[in-house]
């Protein structure tokens, strides 16, 4: 048989399996218990041609890419919220790296202890908003004890009583206080001045559960003179100091973790007392009653810096504002704040370059306006300005105003129950400031989390 007649039965063969793969029926033909079947067209042509097709990932490959995929959608979330909750942070250039030195810090503080500064007006007296920051990060990162406290007249927070035998003359950089000549006022803005002896109980309330109520260590800040410390059977004397901020340190290691009491006697500047543990987050609650913040380049910078760089202060949130308020009123008064602010915050930048600034603004205030209580009609000027001053000098912001609900909450706080705000329509309840307290918390862990997952991938 020629080549031509077998390649005309070859094809003749082809035509008649394709009709029969066209007529015959696609479930197969049955006959009696046994069905027939025979392939379509398509699975012949898959047989002779098959679809190219991509190898399989690996178990490795394809976990690699489920993570890849929860990732993208943990991203998708967190810049949801970094773009739209009032609550968010506002970063210099929307720079969200802003604070990762800070957040570094804080997954090193149980190997080096890290402390966080935080300065305010009467809304953070009695450590309110701080103590719940505090109980917050000490919990996460490490650490206990209440931090910088004065010395020196009996002083009482939500956590903490401290008793004196004696109540010593003050200066202060803020209110109504006696000024220096000299602005050696310490860490917080205020000193003692020891000239007797002094008998002095730090210890908890009873109502204080949190991480904070112990202590291990007891730390007396003193300068310009000499003072002498006794606790338990020891006794301390500081120690001249050749720095530039005169600033001499007694440390001791306390041997009751709830309570401290030591006697003090001499002649010095008592700068302030800290107790905290070895290692682990502090965080320093400062109130500076009636300031509107602008007093930081009126400190000694030497003693600033002092503490800073002796404490590893890698966090200084200034929460002002609210002080500012019934006395700016217009365009011009309120550029001026906005320009002292900035000013402060650079000042205080050039004296902690490592230390990462978070400023607070002013929460809702509200004034009676034809017999009604109401949101300060240019509070929401004051707040753009002093976002804007933050953020033009280098550091955060977190809108109080719009976190707790923008115009018209204050009057909601006042109204809720149990009740989050005062009726001077101005301070919070210690409910409402805990309230404050666990959103400034939970939005700064939000922001941790997104470091640990840019950094790690993953947020825990």
């Amino acid at each position: 048989m020629s080549g031509r007649k077998v390649l005309l039965f070859l094809l003749s063969v082809y035509a008649i399996l394709a009709v029969i793969c066209l007529l015959f029926p696609a479930d197969g033909l049955a006959i009696g218990k046994a069905t027939l079947s025979f392939p379509t067209l398509a699975e012949v042509r898959e047989s002779v041609f098959p679809a190219r097709q991509e190898p399989s990932p690996s178990p490795e490959e394809l976990l690699q890419q489920r993570m890849q995929e929860v990732r993208s959608a943990e991203h998708r979330k967190f810049e949801a919220y970094f773009r739209e909750s009032p609550a968010r942070l506002y970063f210099p250039g929307d720079d969200l790296s802003l604070f990762d030195s800070l957040f570094a810090a804080l997954d090193s503080a149980r190997s080096r202890q890290m402390r966080i500064l935080h300065y305010g007006d009467s809304q953070i007296e009695e450590d309110r908003i701080s103590s719940t920051l505090r109980n917050g990060l000490q919990e996460r990162f490490g650490g206990s004890g209440p931090g910088l406290m004065p010395f020196g007249n009996p002083y009482y927070t939500l956590g903490f009583s401290q008793s004196s035998t004696a109540s010593l003359s003050k200066t202060m950089i803020f209110g109504d206080g006696a000024r220096r000549s000299d602005s050696k006022y310490g860490i917080m803005g205020q000193c003692a001045r020891l000239d007797t002896s002094v008998f002095t109980t730090v210890s908890p309330v009873k109502q204080n559960t949190g991480a904070n109520r112990s202590f291990r260590r007891l730390t007396l800040l003193a300068g310009n003179g000499s003072v002498n410390l006794k606790c338990g059977n020891r006794n301390y004397k500081s120690s001249p100091t050749g720095n530039e901020s005169g600033v001499a340190r007694i440390v001791v290691d306390l041997p009751d973790s709830t309570r401290a009491r030591f006697s003090t006697w001499g002649s010095a500047d008592i700068y302030g007392i800290q107790l905290d543990d070895t290692l682990g987050v502090c965080v320093d609650n400062i109130p500076m009653r009636s300031c509107s913040g602008t007093v930081f380049t009126r400190i000694s910078s030497a003693q600033l810096k002092e503490y800073v760089e002796n404490d590893n202060v890698r966090l200084i949130i200034l929460q002002f504002g609210g002080n500012a308020m019934p006395y700016r009123k217009n365009g011009k008064s309120i550029s001026e704040y906005k320009e002292s602010i900035e000013k402060q915050i650079r000042h205080l930048h050039r004296i902690a370059p490592r230390a990462a600034i978070l400023f607070i603004g002013p929460s809702d205030m509200s004034t009676s306006i034809k017999g009604k209580m109401q949101t300060y009609p240019h509070l929401p000027m004051m707040v753009d300005s002093l976002k804007a001053a933050a953020n033009n000098a280098g550091a955060a912001y977190w809108d109080m105003y719009g976190a707790m609900g923008g115009d018209g909450s204050m009057a909601e706080w006042v109204k809720a129950r149990p009740q989050l705000a005062g009726n001077d329509y101005v301070h919070f309840t210690p409910k409402g400031a805990e309230a404050v307290g666990n959103m400034l918390l939970e939005t700064l862990m939000l922001y941790y989390d997104w470091y640990r997952l840019r950094k790690y991938g993953s947020a825990k």
